[in-house]
């Protein structure tokens, strides 16, 4: 009979068992982490793309609605001028005022005015960009058409003369809609006569005081500009957003003016869901009427072989007429890092296991093998001082961890939490500050043309030019946004000159970006140029977030205003604009001239706003008088005396060529020469974008 085995025979030498132990161990441990994180991440990823879905769709609804709708006082203002006589009843003038408004409204591709008689005057913008204007006459034995094209001068040219032209407006689709509404009506989307491009008239009829048809004026809009819009929206990597009426009819797509259906003059068909040759667009079209909802909704749908997040919003932006903004992107969009990161995952869980077999087994002999001494006879061990090496390596973690939370939060800050003693907790005070948003302009075009890892080193040189000159004037930097960047002074260190530190860094900012341009180290900063705003005023400061997560920041209408005013450079050809607030508490420091008094989006009274050219310590006389001329300008301008004003606007031009700030006061001025405002206007531009 043969004998159990005894219990030392049993018995596992201890490095296996604690090899086998802890491999275990590591393995369930990243499994089970691995497996929860994708999962979370996976999802916490398709809501933040859903998110930003929603974002994008929020503001291109927004924008849409601006684009659309400034139509409306364009027609409004012309006929109130006709109507009250404030424009001749000629059709010269008409022509005039149209040409006016088209060269302030790029949007427009043509407005007109057609009257009860069947004559025809209306403005418009060819394909080349010219301005012209085109008058034709009806009668049942005679008609003619005649067109001109608009000079520089405003002086025309005739381009065209035609007899038995044979147009009636009144036979067309605008007047009638606009006849049978009596009132504003949308038209469209439908193809342009001789255009062959998809469009939508906005037609407003004028009715006189006995209750009777004078005429109809409209605007028209080219939608393929929508197209062109859209087309440089980002979503995802294959991502798209477009826009179509209710019922499927395509108003703007990606690769619409690619596609479309085209035909001789007003014969072509438009685009619809089923002709799009986009095969994700029939899938969304049916997602989205599933969802069965008016407003806006998130969903995802299958395409194919992909499956893409997706959702819509529907944006009313008048009367009679909505269309349904959408986008579409493939999950793997969005998820392509986080499949990498698992296969990642699956490496690191090999990689530990084998690390983890493997410290087990030095350890278990480091154990083992002093144990094993204790059986005979031996030399006193000699041990390390444990407690003392501990110390070190948890000092040396706590440094490395401080310096790399300094790079996430302003270091004042920590320098400040640290002294103190406490922990951060959420609060907020609010302080008088100055903020600042620079802007890359053109940073798009570089985005196209360099792969992404060249594209985050240029920027990387870019963001630390710019952060050194924000640090050395004593400016936090808030965030990085993109290509932007956002900073505020006065806090958390207290600085009583914060509007003027800001001013100074904002011009630095901007010889700082010139001096890379002209360097030979940095060609692809040749074509860059950057859009600065700043503003000062009451903002609330500190740690706003979560008990879980902090951020140190600034919010307020001061950081909404220094937001538009970086946008608004945009308008005036101007690299720095700041409010009026700013440069009063800063002219002892720079040199500024004021551009115009405006009232941004989201304000409802105007600020007197100013472009710095020079430091105050700089030698530069012809900077000064161009201020100074700037000042007399708008000061002729605000009173009304717009002959002065357009003159000494245009003597800003002499000074500086190709002024576009002074040449947009000029024209406005000389419109206003031709038109003057009403009794209550107070010189205040309203600027409809962000």
């Amino acid at each position: 009979m043969t004998a159990p085995p005894s219990r030392a025979a049993r018995q596992v030498p201890l490095r296996v068992g604690l090899a086998f132990a802890v491999g275990l161990l590591v393995t369930v441990t990243v499994a089970a982490i691995s497996g929860i994180t994708f999962v979370n991440t996976r999802a916490a990823i398709l809501d933040e793309a859903g998110d930003d879905e929603d974002a994008l769709l929020r503001e291109v609804s927004e924008q849409v609605t601006a684009h659309m709708t400034s139509a409306v006082p364009a027609i409004e203002l012309s006929r109130m001028l006709l109507r009250d006589s404030l424009v001749p009843g000629t059709r010269d003038a008409l022509a005039r005022q149209f040409a006016l408004v088209l060269t302030n409204n790029p949007a427009f591709s043509w407005m007109s005015y057609s009257d009860a008689d069947g004559n025809f005057t209306g403005a418009y913008r060819s394909p080349d960009g010219a301005l012209r204007i085109s008058q034709s006459t009806f009668s049942a034995t005679s008609s003619e058409l005649h067109e001109y094209l608009v000079g520089s001068g405003g002086e025309w040219t005739p381009t065209l003369h035609q007899t038995n032209y044979g147009y009636d407006p009144r036979a067309d689709r605008f007047y009638q809609a606009a006849q049978a509404a009596r009132g504003r009506v949308w038209v469209g989307p439908y193809v342009f006569f001789d255009e062959g491009v998809p469009g939508i008239t906005c037609a407003s009829p004028y009715i006189d005081a006995s209750g009777a048809l004078r005429g109809v004026f409209t605007v028209d809009f080219n939608l393929n500009a929508l197209s062109r819009f859209v087309e440089a929206l980002p979503f995802g990597q294959d991502g798209r957003v477009f826009i179509m009426t209710p019922d499927g009819t395509m108003i703007a797509h990606p690769t619409l003016h690619l596609v479309q259906v085209a035909g001789q003059g007003s014969k072509g068909s438009l685009v619809t869901v089923a002709t799009v040759g986009d095969p994700v667009i029939p899938r969304w079209f049916d997602a989205w009427k599933r969802s069965n909802v008016q407003g806006a909704a998130r969903f995802s749908f299958q395409a194919g072989k992909q499956r893409y997040v997706g959702g819509g919003r529907t944006v009313a932006f008048d009367r009679n007429v909505s269309w349904v903004i959408g986008a579409a992107a493939p999950e793997s969009d969005f998820l392509g890092l986080l499949t990498q990161d698992r296969m990642i995952a699956i490496a690191v869980l090999g990689t530990a296991m084998a690390f983890g077999v493997l410290i087990s087994v030095v350890l278990a002999r480091r154990i083992s093998a002093p144990l094993a001494s204790l059986a005979g006879e031996r030399e006193p061990l000699s041990t390390p001082f444990r407690e003392v090496a501990s110390m070190d390596r948890a000092l040396l973690s706590m440094k490395r961890s401080l310096r790399s939370f300094a790079y996430y939060v302003p270091t004042d800050l920590v320098r400040d939490l640290l002294a103190s003693g406490q922990e951060a907790r959420l609060e907020g005070r609010t302080a008088e500050l100055t903020v600042c948003f620079a802007d890359i302009a053109g940073f798009t075009t570089l985005a196209e043309s360099a792969p992404p890892d060249e594209l985050v080193r240029h920027l990387g040189r870019y963001f630390d030019e710019m952060t050194r000159v924000i640090a050395a004037s004593g400016g936090t930097i808030d965030k990085f946004i993109g290509d932007a960047v956002m900073a505020f002074w006065g806090a958390p260190m207290p600085a009583p000159d914060h509007a003027a530190r800001a001013c100074e860094a904002a011009v630095l900012l901007q010889r700082t970006l010139t001096a890379l341009r002209e360097s030979a180290e940095t060609p692809w900063l040749a074509g860059l140029h950057a859009r600065v705003g700043v503003a000062s005023g009451t903002v609330l400061v500190g740690n706003v977030g979560t008990p879980e997560r902090f951020n140190y920041t600034v919010m307020g209408d001061t950081v909404n205003l220094a937001s538009r005013l970086e946008t608004l450079n945009k308008l005036y050809g101007t690299s720095i604009l700041v409010s009026e607030f700013t440069f009063a508490a800063a002219r002892d420091r720079v040199v500024a001239r004021p551009v115009d008094l405006v009232q941004v989006k989201g304000k409802q009274h105007g600020v007197r706003v100013y472009e710095p050219l020079c430091l105050a310590s700089d030698d530069d006389p012809a900077a000064r008088a161009v201020a100074a001329l700037c000042e007399d300008a708008l000061a002729a301008y605000v009173r009304r005396d717009f002959a002065s004003a357009a003159e000494l606007f245009a003597h800003v031009q002499t000074r500086r060529p190709g002024d576009r700030a002074a040449s947009v006061l000029e024209a406005r001025c000389r419109a206003y020469q031709a038109s003057p405002p009403p009794a209550d206007w107070t010189g205040v531009y309203v600027a409809t974008e962000k």
